[in-house]
């Protein structure tokens, strides 16, 4: 039995170190759409949108002319 930071066991002797854990139950789905994984996905964006501009400034081509091959 648990009561304000310190637990009696069934003979009702009092032990003020040992107390036990909160339960903890994960709410947030593990797949789909949650925080993680947008997370993820919003750095990867941003990591392909730096990767563009760095090489429209080394090849002196926007992106558009890059991918036709102008």
């Amino acid at each position: 039995m648990t009561s304000r930071g310190y637990t009696s066991d069934d003979r009702g002797r009092i032990n003020s170190f040992a107390v036990e854990p909160k339960a903890y139950a994960q709410t947030e789905p593990v797949f789909g759409f949650n925080k993680n994984a947008e997370r993820i996905s919003g750095r990867l964006a941003m990591v392909g949108f730096m990767s563009i501009l760095l090489l429209e400034l080394t090849t002196h081509l926007n992106f558009v002319q890059i991918v036709t091959g102008g």
